[in-house]
């Protein structure tokens, strides 16, 4: 029988049998994963058993889904495959694929190297339900802050005055 195992978030740990099928992946309820997740779409996936070996296809979700990082429309899953449905992290496991097909999954190792430095996309926005830190509101409070200091040293200062001038 084939798994997903959650590897990261609130999945973390957690074991999902493909024992139907197919199953479905999303935020919506009624899916056979639900995943509470803003970054997963209502209907984001699913997972279609064909013959012995399994079938992930995006079902036109809004922050794709990839399969060893690399973006998909459907994919064969091969064990030990990391899926990503949003920013939900699962490893595929299968014990009906047969060793051929587990060791040629294993048999190439590519290494992308990116040209230049790293950069944040222009697309990437901060996905924070409290928006970005505005920082005009830290000149306001500096002053503030400062000013209640200078008060509660004036304060121990004519405390101290008083307790040792008597």
């Amino acid at each position: 029988m084939a798994v997903l195992m959650g590897m990261a978030g609130d999945v973390k740990g957690k074991s999902f049998p493909i024992d139907q099928d197919e199953i479905s992946l999303g935020r919506s309820g009624d899916n056979t994963i639900p995943l509470n997740n803003a970054t997963v779409s209502g209907r984001h996936a699913t997972i279609t058993r064909e013959g012995d070996s399994y079938v992930l296809r995006d079902l036109g979700s809004t922050n794709g889904t990839r399969v060893n990082s690399r973006e998909v429309k459907e994919a064969v899953l091969r064990p030990k495959d990391l899926v990503q449905v949003g920013s939900v992290e699962f490893l595929f496991n299968s014990e009906a694929l047969s060793f051929e097909d587990a060791q040629a999954a294993f048999s190439k190792t590519e290494v992308l190297e990116s040209k230049g430095p790293a950069e944040m996309p222009k697309s990437f926005g901060n996905i924070s339900p409290f928006g970005a830190r505005r920082r005009e509101s830290m000149t306001v409070w500096i002053p503030v802050i400062i000013g209640l200091g200078i008060v509660a040293l004036l304060v121990v200062v004519y405390l101290f005055v008083k307790l040792f001038s008597a």
